[in-house]
C-alpha cells in the first residue's frame, strides 16, 4: 500500500462522518420548523413528501388537527389564554389548544375569553390586536408565514401587526408589497 492511500481513508471518512451529521440536522430542523408552523406552506410540504414516500408523519401533534390550530389561533386566543385554559381543564397546552379549538369549530362556547380578539386596532396597552376579517383576508389570499417574515422585515413590524396590516390592506382593496406564496381559500 502505498502513503497516498492510506492518506484519503480518513478524510473520506470525515466528510461521510460530517455528510451524515448536516443531513441529520437539516431533517431535525426540518421537522422543528414545521411544528413551529404547521399550517406553514413548509410544514404542508415536508408532511406531503414524507406521506409520498410512504412515513406516516404529520407537522400537527396526535389529536391536534389543523383546522383545531386555525380555529384557535384564529379566534384570538393567546399564550395567556391556552394557561389558563390549561389549568381549568388540567390539560397540557397541546390538548388545550386542541380542545377549544374543537368546541370554536363545534360552534361551542369557551369557559375563557380570546384576549387577543378585540374590536379595536390595539389594546389599552398598545399592542396591535388582528381582527377576524383581517386574519381572514390575510390567510385567505394565500399568504404563509414565510410572507408574514418578508412583510415583517419590510416594515419593521412584530408578527400579529404584520399579519393585521397586510390583511386591513386587502380589506381595503389594496396590494401588500409581498405576493403571497400559498394557494389562496378556495383554491387547489
Amino acid at each position: 500500500m502505498d502513503a497516498s492511500t492510506t492518506h484519503h481513508r480518513p478524510t473520506t471518512r470525515r466528510f461521510v462522518a460530517v455528510g451524515v451529521v448536516a443531513v441529520g440536522l437539516c431533517v431535525v430542523g426540518t421537522g422543528v420548523a414545521a411544528a413551529a408552523a404547521p399550517t406553514s406552506a413548509l410544514s404542508r410540504s415536508v408532511t406531503e413528501i414524507l406521506q409520498s414516500a410512504g412515513v406516516d408523519w404529520s407537522s400537527m401533534p396526535d389529536g391536534y388537527t389543523p383546522e383545531q390550530y386555525e380555529a384557535f389561533w384564529g379566534a384570538g386566543y393567546s399564550t395567556e389564554d391556552v394557561e389558563a385554559l390549561g389549568a381549568l381543564w388540567n390539560l397540557e397546552a397541546t390538548e388545550t389548544k386542541a380542545r377549544a379549538g374543537q368546541l370554536i369549530l363545534d360552534g361551542q362556547p369557551v369557559p375563557v375569553a380570546p384576549t387577543g380578539s378585540a374590536t379595536s386596532d390595539a389594546d389599552d396597552e398598545g399592542a396591535v390586536l388582528l381582527s377576524d376579517e383581517q386574519f381572514e383576508a390575510f390567510w385567505g389570499a394565500g399568504y404563509t408565514e414565510e410572507d408574514i417574515e418578508a412583510l415583517g422585515a419590510i416594515w419593521s413590524t412584530e408578527y400579529v401587526e404584520t399579519k393585521a396590516r397586510a390583511g386591513q390592506m386587502i380589506l381595503d382593496g389594496q396590494t401588500p408589497p409581498v405576493a403571497p406564496t400559498g394557494t389562496p381559500a378556495g383554491q387547489s
